[in-house]
């Protein structure tokens, strides 16, 4: 079950600009895990299990650089928390409506790896208020939980899904491909500039007057 739509709680924690600070973040994270994985720039990385170390890397890289990105502002209304799951811990995007995990896959069309924390998530919103009728949830309901699932072996996607049901395969479509959104520029202060002034040189301005008093 793949039906795409953009509930209205889910749009106030991540609006455009912050799924572009998604988008940036990702791809620093990226980056960085290529940059520290670099088997011509190491050759102890050039094994058959580069994969299998760029992925524990990438995940590592991808929690830093989303946390950084909350802790230097780069999200509006959205703050990083580490949840502690017992020997490591997963990083939560948290807004007024939504909590936020990222997951990297291969393929778009793949699913989380099962964990008791996904199986939590799920269990929770099961009986979100929100997607029983869309209804305003009270204070004390939990948030909607959602996956950044991200991913890029055969093109970069990066999708914010809601699984909502036992079954780990379905899951509500939330978002446009992220990572081809167009990229936000900074705007640009420009001087004011006033209307230009009309003088005359003042040697022109003596000599008239000169030959006016002779």
């Amino acid at each position: 079950m793949k039906t795409p739509f953009f509930l209205t709680e889910v749009a106030q924690d991540w609006t455009e600009p912050n799924l572009a600070s998604l988008q940036l973040a990702l791809r620093e994270a990226e980056d960085a895990t290529l940059v520290r994985t670099n088997a011509l720039e190491d050759p102890l990385f050039d094994t058959p299990n580069l994969a299998n170390v760029r992925g524990v890397v990438r995940w590592s890289m991808v929690a830093k650089h989303l946390h950084v990105a909350a802790n230097n502002g780069r999200f509006h209304g959205i703050t990083a928390n580490w949840v502690d799951l017992g020997g490591t811990h997963m990083l939560e995007l948290r807004g007024k409506h939504t909590s936020v995990t990222a997951c990297h896959l291969l393929r778009s069309d793949d699913n989380p790896r099962p964990s008791e924390y996904r199986k939590n998530c799920r269990i929770q919103n099961q009986v979100c208020p929100w997607l029983q009728g869309f209804q305003q949830p009270t204070p004390e309901s939990e948030p909607l939980n959602l996956v950044l699932a991200h991913g890029g072996k055969n093109g970069e996607f990066a999708y914010l899904r809601a699984y909502t049901d036992p079954d780990p395969t379905v899951y509500r479509l939330l978002s446009k491909n992220i990572m081809q959104m167009p990229v936000l520029l900074p705007s640009i202060d420009f001087e004011t500039v006033g209307e230009p002034e009309v003088q005359l040189n003042p040697a022109a301005t003596e000599k008239e007057s000169l030959q006016k008093a002779s």
